[in-house]
């Protein structure tokens, strides 16, 4: 009916809803949003919701005047279509975007917005009713932007952001040319092909447990298999320590050098393999754009361990076992690297011998010195290498969590949809479905399985075990890692009806003697892999003991049984063999150390972390009397070598947790060692301590006797052991006086259950000093559970904010940390609807982020991380309120080109390549207090200071120089300045506090 209004009637109408333009010369300065045009909201009101109304009743009046043929609605719908269509006019006050950005929509797309903005306007109306209603509403819609596209300011805001999307897409056409070789060159053929290669060899995952009946599908398409992991990332904030949870996606964005540290079987190589098929195919989101292009080398460090050197680029692909390797064009790895284009992933760092660690990180710094522009990612157990190991290289460290509730219930689902695709058969479907739900039920009920499911290798062994045990499950980790060897060694062969293979018949224990062996010899020789022709000999040798099974001429065939119908062992390449993973060598060798009584050889390997694993399960494997000799030993030689002494008392309290039966004193003894150890102090001392498990927390103390530092480090290790009881003693620091502490122990919320945590811990916690991080809405829908607010919240993803606004009290959120922009956008998310908001901390943000929406926000503080050079700040210019600006670059200190006359405080921290420092004074003209952490360079130049005269207070250190100019006619009670040089490795410290 609308449709046949004429515009004349209708357009007059809609242009009383919006302020009459001016000279336009204000509005072409900077982009106007529609909340602002509107006439009840604008720069100048001049209706008011009575107004409104009265224009929905003409509008209504002249459509249906104008369709006297149409069927009229009744009195009472004409009353309640003015009510909607008025409820829903007043939402384009509420609209966060420009006219631009509105025009893009099209009129379709913004009366539903605006449709949904209003919320239920159209509750309880009838069908004529209604379908006037969305009629109205869209020709309302089109007049409206209509409007809009004749407005002076329009074309001129049109014409920028059209240049902005221009310069940014040859931006990156420039960046990504530069990064592709020559075309129809020999380096892009060979480019092409290696890139389809590594898709076909890294592109499916061996999904454990599915080739009991269906061998040739047990292979998964990595893209489907693959589930995102969380890292841990460590930070500073005010002194203390804080652990930021975010997935791999935001983690390594913008990175360049990356550590990655992570348990066995907590999917490090899973990671690699999936960056690298990312990076064959292309396919990276956009927190990962920066990858695109880029040509990955994976490096597993475990093939080198006969090498006396590491590879140089052209050696990468024989490094890695590719058949292209001889194929590759004369120096193609080094132009690709040398270009900027590379993505080297150094797999498995803990997989060589301690030796070899030194020769590593050389290598390392070789590689980042030459090609400085390469992606890096490392990967190690954590106890392989200290925290901080490449830190000199630039390398940032990111530790691998375990799977929260959430990712296992995902990770449960991916391993049955994986059975499903195997099976044909209705009832094995169904029945395959029946395990999947019997198995979310019995994790969530047995919370120490659940505990054991957190690893991802231990989730599939769980999964597979469930299923090839019909629902019955053993309970502790030894047991569930014997079953699973005896579900690859027999069940498979029975499940599949093959009998005999290879002409074979080779029991249970047969097979697990010979794999012992191999397992053994990997272990004490430093290995991860052997030669098939090494695996032959070790079997040959073992032979002679097992008469009635093959000739000892036979040891080739034995080792292809293994090798083909174990289930445990693979060709890395065609002439070598390794376990599936190292934690299936680990339980194997430690079984044949017991058997031939070399616990002296395992207490004097205690202090090597290759062996960690292999003692742990030892202690397991052993009977009562060999387990508490091996006990022993380790207390022993802990108590005699002081250096290593927190190394074995602490290996000794975490094989506890395999100890089944034990002399009470032996167990008594153990303890006693760990509690000198107790309480850590550090951070590594927090993730070493929490490998002992549960019996730690009988051992920890609450922290009114110690250190901030060592209740911090004491809350971590409780969160990284987890589990109700864990929880529990989680209580005695959550009213801690420090408010470090406090920090850390919500930090610890993630690793928790939601709700367990919010009422247990949150709820009575004092949480009006520190940050709540929150990092999905299932968290933030129990803080409005919760008896009080919580003011401070820290966000790693900024498009919670709509939760946040749509479930909170939008006075009670005062600070919020924000991580980088996400959602495919560079704009941060609008923050007028937390009213309350008055500090805004942003993490990481991009060159293209937007910070306009910060014009519409209340906030005295804002915080900007790690800013890149080319960040626009001039936009700060119109947030009102803001007194107080802290900017911590990536690189060159790079100020505003305009005037911030508000800012009253100002911090800065990066590096400074020009002698003369700003005029302060000009560019902030009521600043009062100034600090500067300046890192010079060229190293050793002097810098000009004398741009801080008439500020109050100024607090200057600068690092990397001996020499600063300008402090003639300073105060020195009001400047205080610290300047520290290098000098045969030492810090030199010119002055402090004083001038000379």
């Amino acid at each position: 009916m609308a449709a046949r209004v004429a515009s004349s009637l209708i357009s007059p109408l809609v242009a009383k809803l919006f302020v009459r333009e001016g000279s336009g010369a204000d509005l072409v300065s900077k982009p106007i949003r529609v909340s602002q045009l509107v006439s009840w909201r604008g720069q100048k009101r001049t209706l008011d919701e009575r107004d409104v109304r009265k224009i929905s009743e003409k509008l209504i009046s002249r459509t249906l005047a104008a369709n006297p043929y149409e069927p009229a609605v009744r009195d009472g719908d004409r009353i309640a279509v003015v009510d909607a269509l008025t409820k829903t006019l007043l939402s384009l006050g509420d609209l966060e975007m420009e006219d631009v950005q509105a025009v893009h929509l099209g009129h379709v797309e913004l009366a539903r917005k605006l449709s949904a903005a209003a919320g239920d306007a159209t509750r309880n109306m009838s069908a004529d009713a209604t379908n006037l209603y969305h009629s109205l509403l869209d020709v309302c819609c089109l007049h409206i932007l209509q409007f809009f596209t004749q407005r002076s300011a329009f074309i001129p805001a049109t014409l920028i952001t059209q240049t902005h999307m221009i310069d940014e897409t040859m931006r990156r056409m420039e960046m990504l040319t530069a990064r592709l070789p020559p075309p129809r060159s020999q380096d892009a053929d060979f480019e092409q092909r290696y890139l389809e290669h590594l898709g076909l060899r890294y592109g499916k995952l061996v999904i454990f447990g599915l080739d009991l009946s269906a061998p040739g599908q047990a292979r998964w398409p990595l893209d489907t298999a693959y589930l995102s992991l969380e890292l841990s990332a460590q930070g500073r904030d005010g002194g203390v320590s804080a652990a930021h949870r975010l997935r791999v996606e935001e983690a390594l964005s913008g990175k360049r050098r990356v550590v990655l540290r992570g348990p066995a079987g907590s999917g490090k190589t899973t990671l690699a393999q999936w960056l690298a098929v990312s990076a064959a195919q292309n396919d990276f989101d956009d927190e990962l754009a920066f990858l695109r292009g880029r040509v990955p080398f994976i490096l597993p460090l475990r093939s080198l361990a006969q090498e006396s050197t590491l590879p140089t680029a052209h050696k990468f692909l024989a490094m890695a076992g590719s058949m292209l390797d001889g194929a590759q064009p004369e120096g193609w790895a080094d132009r690709v690297l040398h270009s900027g284009r590379g993505i080297v992933l150094v797999d498995g760092v803990d997989e060589i011998s301690e030796s070899k660690r030194l020769l590593t990180k050389r290598w390392l710094t070789e590689l980042t010195e030459t090609y400085p522009r390469t992606f890096f990612l490392v990967t190690t157990r954590p106890s392989a290498v200290p925290i901080g190991w490449a830190s000199d290289l630039g390398f940032v460290e990111f530790d691998l969590l375990p799977l929260n509730q959430r990712d296992v219930d995902k990770f449960v689902n991916r391993w049955h949809d994986a059975a499903l695709s195997t099976l044909g058969d209705v009832e094995e479907r169904a029945e395959v479905e029946r395990y999947r739900v019997a198995l979310h039920v019995t994790l969530r009920r047995k919370p120490d399985l659940y505990q054991l499911a957190t690893n991802p290798l231990m989730c599939s062994v769980i999964c597979a075990l469930h299923r090839d045990r019909r629902s019955q499950l053993p309970e502790g980790r030894m047991d569930l890692y014997a079953a699973a060897l005896r579900m690859l060694l027999v069940r498979r062969d029975k499940e599949r009806e093959v009998i005999a293979p290879e002409g074979l018949q080779l029991t249970e224990e047969q097979q697990v003697q010979l794999l012992q062996r191999l397992a053994y010899w990997l272990i004490r020789n430093g290995r991860s892999e052997a030669t098939q022709s090494l695996a032959v000999r070790i079997i040959r040798e073992r032979l002679p003991s097992m008469p009635h099974v093959v000739p000892v001429d036979g040891a080739y065939q034995v080792f292809r049984h293994l090798l083909l119908r174990s289930g445990l062992l693979r060709e890395p390449t065609p002439d070598t063999v390794d376990f599936i993973h190292r934690t299936f060598q680990d339980y194997l060798g430690a079984k044949a150390a017991v058997e031939t009584s070399d616990l002296d050889l395992l207490a004097q390997n205690a202090g090597d972390d290759q062996w960690e694993d292999v003692i742990r399960m030892a202690v397991g494997h052993a009977r009562e009397r060999e387990r508490a000799e091996l006990l022993r030993k380790l207390v022993v030689i802990g108590d005699q070598r002081p250096s290593q002494r927190r190394r074995y008392h602490l290996l000794a309290a975490a094989s506890l947790e395999n100890a089944t039966t034990l002399d009470p004193a032996v167990r008594a003894e153990v303890i006693s060692r760990a509690a000198f150890l107790i309480p850590p102090a550090t951070r590594e001392d927090a993730e070493n301590l929490a490998q002992a498990g549960a019996v730690v927390l009988d051992v920890l103390s609450g922290p009114a006797d110690m250190t901030e530092e060592q209740a911090v480090a004491s809350v971590r290790t409780i969160g990284l052991i987890g589990g109700p009881a864990a929880l529990q003693r989680l209580r005695a620091y959550k009213d801690a006086s420090q408010r470090g502490v406090r920090q850390a122990v919500v930090n610890a919320w993630p690793r928790f259950d939601t709700v367990e945590f919010a009422e247990s811990i949150l709820a009575s916690c004092d949480c009006d000093d520190i940050e709540i991080p929150v990092t999905n809405a299932e968290q933030v829908a129990c803080l409005r559970q919760l008896p009080k607010a919580m003011p401070n919240l820290s966000l790693p993803r900024p498009s919670l904010i709509h939760e946040v606004s749509a479930v909170l009290d939008r006075d009670s959120v005062v600070s919020l940390a924000l991580g980088a922009a996400d959602d495919r956008t560079s704009e941060l998310p609008a923050l007028g609807g937390l009213t309350g908001l008055r500090r805004l901390h942003v993490r990481n943000p991009t060159s293209t982020v937007c910070l306009e929406p910060l014009a519409d926000s209340r906030i005295r503080e804002l915080v900007l991380d790690c800013v890149p050079v080319g960040l626009d700040l001039s936009a700060l210019r119109a947030v009102p309120l803001l007194t107080k600006l802290s900017l911590s670059f990536a690189d060159r200190v790079a100020l505003p080109e305009v005037a911030l006359p508000s800012i009253t405080a100002l911090r800065l921290k990066g590096v400074t390549d020009t002698e003369q420092l700003p005029d302060f004074a000009t560019l902030f003209p009521r600043l009062t207090r100034l600090r500067l952490d300046l890192h010079r360079r060229p190293r050793r130049s002097p810098v000009d200071l004398s741009g801080v005269r008439g500020i109050d207070s100024v607090t200057v250190r600068v690092r990397n120089t001996t020499k600063v100019i300008g402090l003639e006619g300073l105060d020195p009670g009001r400047v205080s300045v610290t300047v520290e040089g290098r000098r045969r490795g030492g810090i030199l410290t010119s002055f402090r506090n004083q001038h000379p």
